[in-house]
């Protein structure tokens, strides 16, 4: 008797160690995803009661069209989102919130990554696990490195470098840190062909989201815009020097924290993908941050996902390798 009691609580402890600790696409009790929320969710308190308010979805995502994932790593860059949404609901995965709704009669999961490359490629990766997503937008706000990056300038990504992802020369001790000159050494991804990962030194957007979002950007003349290369890492340049060397050396236009290491991810797991942003700040125009050019960002990534919608949901072919829907 004492045997089987001691086997009915282990099985209790089992039980309970794979209901609290095992990943799922579902959401935790209320009270455990508003803590969370409010906890992680800094921004504009009528944004996080609004957040709250939302269902806590339980179960997996299912849809029979994929979804597409809009990703922003602040409250301030995905709270327009996550308002034209129809019907949202939230999902979360380990510690990461996710909202699924539907825009424009089309589903649409939007993502926040928190700050930083690896908050990133984990939100990404998972989500693509998960929600099996037909493309990837990652869009936000960045640091103008060029004259021309205007605040509230949008920055369509045409490459994406890890501009941390570098080596520098052999220097001896005392001779100081120098940082210059160096090579881009890159980033692993996934090459299906040969069935390995590789370094990868720049990554590219998806041709027909690329496209579109130039298309959006010809056709609507409130937006400043400017295609080139975004630059990605775990830093915040102050230095205009700097900034000369990077856009001289590598093309690029702006920095910015997650682009490069979710366009990592989407190349390879062979999801299209495109990065977007407005400039918040450009020390060579002596212009300071302002929040409110996330608001600029999303406005314009929401005409991409609209055109974009028409497209995939008339005469775009999903690549044979990809399911059609989510099961």
């Amino acid at each position: 008797m004492l045997q089987k009691k001691f086997i009915a609580f282990l099985a209790a402890i089992l039980f309970a160690a794979n209901f609290f600790f095992l990943p799922n696409v579902s959401a935790e009790n209320s009270a455990s995803v508003q803590n969370v929320t409010l906890n992680k969710f800094e921004g504009n308190e009528s944004f996080i009661k609004f957040l709250n308010s939302l269902p806590q979805k339980k179960g997996a995502y299912k849809s029979k069209q994929r979804p597409i994932l809009l990703e922003g790593a602040m409250n301030i860059e995905i709270n327009r989102f996550v308002k034209a949404l129809k019907n949202p609901v939230v999902y979360r995965i380990l510690n990461y919130v996710y909202v699924a709704g539907t825009y424009k009669n089309y589903p649409v999961i939007v993502a926040r990554t928190e700050q930083g490359m690896e908050n990133s490629a984990a939100v990404t990766a998972l989500a693509i696990e998960n929600f099996n997503p037909i493309a990837v937008i990652n869009q936000g706000i960045a640091g103008g490195h060029v004259a021309e990056a205007k605040i509230n300038s949008i920055i369509i990504g045409d490459k994406y470098i890890n501009s941390a992802a570098i080596i520098t020369e052999k220097t001896p001790a005392g001779a100081g840190v120098k940082i210059i000159p160096q090579e881009m050494r890159g980033t692993y991804c996934y090459d299906k062909d040969a069935k390995t990962f590789k370094l990868c030194k720049e990554y590219f957007p998806d041709p027909t989201l690329l496209k579109i979002a130039e298309e959006v950007a010809a056709s609507n003349k409130n937006f400043h815009t400017l295609t080139g290369t975004i630059s990605s890492a775990d830093a915040w340049l102050n230095g205009i020097d700097h900034y000369k060397y990077l856009n001289e050396t590598y093309g690029s236009l702006a920095e910015e924290m997650e682009n490069c290491s979710a366009a990592q991810i989407c190349k390879s797991l062979n999801v299209p993908f495109i990065g977007i942003r407005a400039i918040s700040n450009n020390t060579i125009l002596t212009q300071d941050f302002s929040e409110d050019t996330a608001a600029t960002s999303q406005d314009f990534v929401l005409l991409v996902v609209e055109r974009y919608i028409k497209t995939i949901t008339t005469s775009y072919q999903l690549p044979a390798n990809i399911k059609e829907s989510f099961n």
